[in-house]
């Protein structure tokens, strides 16, 4: 007999509460204890449910992180939404910031997981890439940017600088403020390097601004 509609769609809600749960256990671990890394046992204790259930549901180790990870990748497309008419570089920069602020925001969790899981490259380095792309383009479409120069080469510049300022953020190389900074400035060295003529002024500025006060 096949389980009807209704329950079916019951289950799977029930399904993925018992999963926050677990991941919001983890994340309270990570917390209280940011050198250890939680155990199935203590995990399934604080989401009160069984280890077998944590282990069905979100698995060990390794898929511990990788599932923390896309909630921190979902609750960013979440934050993400922006008007037509954004300033493309503005874009570009809110999307790098409204990133970095969420590692800032739950730091413990997030330097663990940085620092633990070899995996951790796409948090910054594959994504948030769709919202650049089409910062970039509108860049280009807008006239701000050069048209004949290649939108991925261009984001893959940015996700990279911003996943080596990650990397020193999580090891503790650099301030919160530092990482804030560090993955706006990628933005505006690829602005300034790929402007228009018409535009090159404009997205030089705040380099210079950056040097005048770097000298002082």
């Amino acid at each position: 007999m096949s389980v009807s509609a209704p329950v079916a769609g019951l289950r799977e809600r029930h399904k993925r509460q018992r999963r926050e749960r677990i991941l919001e256990a983890i994340r309270e671990l990570l917390r209280e204890c940011p050198n250890e890394t939680p155990t199935v046992e203590r995990i399934a204790a604080l989401a009160d449910l069984s280890p077998a259930t944590v282990f069905n549901l979100v698995g060990p180790r390794e898929q511990q992180w990788a599932a923390l990870c896309d909630a921190l990748l979902g609750e960013l497309d979440a934050c993400l939404a922006f008007a037509a008419d954004e300033d493309p570089r503005e874009q570009a920069r809110r999307i790098v910031g409204e990133t970095a602020e969420l590692f800032v925001a739950d730091a413990a969790v997030f330097r663990q997981l940085v620092n633990s899981w070899p995996h951790s490259g796409p948090l910054l380095q594959e994504n948030p890439v769709p919202q650049l792309r089409a910062a970039l383009r509108r860049g280009q479409a807008t006239g701000m940017l050069r048209p004949d120069l290649h939108v991925d080469a261009l984001v893959g510049h940015i996700a990279t600088a911003c996943a080596g300022a990650l990397r020193h953020w999580a090891a503790g190389q650099i301030s919160d403020a530092e990482f804030r900074r560090r993955v706006r400035f990628a933005v505006d060295v690829v602005f300034a390097a790929s402007a228009s003529d018409d535009c090159a002024a404009q997205l030089h500025a705040p380099l210079q601004r950056k040097q005048r006060q770097g000298s002082r």
